[in-house]
């Protein structure tokens, strides 16, 4: 091993997504979100209870617990799609104040690609139209640039030949590639991932999860919502489990899936790891 690959492990780890992160004197540990005491109330049901989360460049980050846990209202308060009821956001430093004029608040909120269950495409839009129309529209790329991005991205998730077919015929798993595709066209410096296989037909999941691995082999900073209990102990460098609002267990996925700490966290891993190979 030659002396420009000795500095290089003696800067970084390596993290279980396969990314390089920083070791403790590293020259990077950028946090790109955080969260302090981050509260949301529906009428009176307490949905986010004092939410303390920091997601750094680079790091994946697995949100698991039961369905009602608050995982997904997490994720739409992140990027400002639910208004939080107190507490602090802030994306790579600047606070994200849902009270804000869009025009301000619009930047902010571009530095997040969304993935949403339901991938939200717009129907009367071919594919191409689709992942060019935010950044034409908030990053004000020329349409030439934002057709040459699209096409590469579109090549990257494995759909280069569905470039101008429509939302209507393409499948499930097509549909959230194009919508993966449309949040990298944003250049966001974080992904958010809302339960994004929970729509999809089994056989079409992997599909999805494949594209999602290699977002995160690349060194992305995803944040995933999910269900898929093997991704989140293959895939991410964290897992956090949350149960009625609250974050009531993180860390190292080995460490959580296989000597989880809290009782709320082993009764609920015991319910879905029979599951796993």
């Amino acid at each position: 091993m030659d002396s420009q690959q000795f500095k290089m492990n003696d800067a970084f780890t390596t993290t279980n997504s396969g990314n390089l992160t920083p070791a403790i004197n590293g020259v990077e540990d950028e946090i790109i979100i955080r969260t302090v005491k981050l509260n949301k109330y529906f009428g009176d049901k307490h949905v986010l209870k004092d939410i303390d989360f920091e997601v750094r460049k680079r790091e994946v980050v697995a949100v698991i617990g039961p369905s009602g846990s608050g995982k997904s209202t997490l994720i739409r308060c992140l990027n400002a799609l639910e208004k939080a009821t107190s507490g602090e956001i802030y994306i790579h430093g600047e606070k994200l104040n849902s009270s804000l004029s869009v025009k301000r608040l619009s930047p902010i909120r571009s530095e997040l690609g969304m993935v949403f269950q339901n991938f939200n495409l717009f129907p009367h839009m071919t594919v191409i139209e689709n992942i060019i129309e935010a950044p034409r529209l908030v990053r004000k790329m020329s349409k030439d640039q934002a057709i040459a991005l699209g096409e590469k991205l579109l090549v990257k998730v494995g759909l280069s030949d569905k470039r101008d077919a429509y939302p209507n015929r393409l499948s499930g798993g097509q549909k959230q590639r194009v919508a993966i595709a449309r949040a990298l066209a944003m250049q966001p410096r974080a992904l958010l991932f809302d339960e994004p296989t929970s729509a999809l037909d089994p056989e079409l999941v992997g599909e999805v999860l494949k594209v999602m691995k290699d977002l995160a082999y690349e060194g992305s900073t995803m944040v995933v919502v999910t269900h898929e209990m093997q991704f989140a102990r293959d895939v991410s460098d964290r897992v956090v489990f949350m149960s009625d609002g609250s974050f009531i267990e993180q860390g190292d996925p080995e460490e959580i899936f296989k000597n989880p700490k809290e009782k709320r966290t082993q009764l609920f891993l015991e319910r879905v790891l029979s599951v796993l190979p």
